[in-house]
């Protein structure tokens, strides 16, 4: 890309001609990181303050201790109930800047205000997204509150092994997931669980027989079309975005397992700065904060 941000935009970095002389084809856009995990974690939007509190219910009715038989006459017994909270603040707020020669904007012969809009929001949405899955990541090494169970780390060697075929690895990950699901059943949570996976494993659940099997598996995609929808009751997500963390191959996740603390969304800001013969200056940021809530349902799946 020729046009940085910092410098003129009419010489090319792998050419001696240059953008503002060359006849305008057509601009091919970068493509953009979705959004996959943000939207699924329970996300607080607050107006002022500095953080979010988000109480913790401890969960009580595993064993039948504390339940008393009344007697005639007697005094009842009180116990204490079971509560706690987690404070999630707000980090200081994330920005990208970048000034827009006006007479470089002029001879250019493309959008470059529209250009640098789009990429500053689609790296500042980038980086939303690795915080969430970072959080993700941090609750299934936690300590679970009030009893409500820890974080879970399941780890499955086959998914590493030497000289694994696709559909080898891809039945190690399908087991991993499916002792995942349970990990997080087991700690009483019934809510919707996804998997977050990069491109490569997904392909190798795609190509299990045990997550696409036409005896055991109904609609769940199969090998034309590249695409499992569903491991044991979990919804597979796929991006370019998980933890470079040695021997994580997934993430297994509700929306209760990080929260997220909303005070600005990404916007972003043009105003021309005179002193610099009227360039514009983009400015593009946002400010929350994330953390890790109910460990017990969030699992991290590793090979090693």
């Amino acid at each position: 890309m020729a046009y940085t941000g910092a410098g003129t935009p009419n010489t090319g970095t792998d050419t001696l001609n240059t953008l503002s002389r060359d006849v305008q084809l057509d601009v091919l856009e970068a493509y953009t990181r979705k959004m996959v995990v943000t939207p699924l974690l329970w996300t607080k939007e607050i107006s002022g303050g500095t953080g979010g509190q988000f109480i913790i219910e401890g969960k009580e009715d595993a064993t039948d201790a504390n339940v008393a038989s009344y007697t005639a006459g007697a005094q009842v017994d009180i116990t204490n109930g079971t509560q706690d909270e987690i404070v999630i603040n707000l980090d200081r707020p994330q920005y990208v800047a970048r000034r827009i020669d006006k007479w470089a904007e002029a001879v250019a012969n493309y959008s470059v205000v529209a250009m640098n809009v789009r990429q500053v929001g689609a790296k500042l949405g980038a980086f939303v997204e690795r915080k969430a899955i970072a959080a993700i990541e941090a609750s299934s090494l936690a300590t679970g509150l009030v009893g409500n169970g820890d974080g879970t780390v399941v780890v499955n060697a086959d998914i590493a092994a030497v000289g694994a075929t696709a559909t080898q690895i891809g039945n190690a990950l399908a087991d991993a997931i499916y002792e995942s699901v349970n990990a997080i059943r087991e700690n009483d949570d019934e809510s919707d669980i996804f998997v977050y996976l990069s491109p490569t494993n997904y392909s190798y659940v795609a190509r299990s027989d045990r997550a696409n099997n036409a005896d055991f598996t109904s609609g769940n995609g199969g090998f034309d079309s590249g695409i499992a929808k569903e491991v044991g009751g979990a919804y597979l997500l796929r991006g370019n975005d998980l933890p470079a963390t040695a021997g994580l191959e997934a993430l297994v996740f509700t929306y209760q397992s990080a929260g997220i603390v909303k005070l600005w969304d990404v916007q972003s800001k043009i105003t021309e700065q005179a002193d610099f013969l009227d360039a514009k200056l983009l400015t593009a940021y946002f400010s929350n904060g994330m953390g890790a809530l109910r460990a017990g349902s969030t699992v991290s799946i590793k090979s090693a």
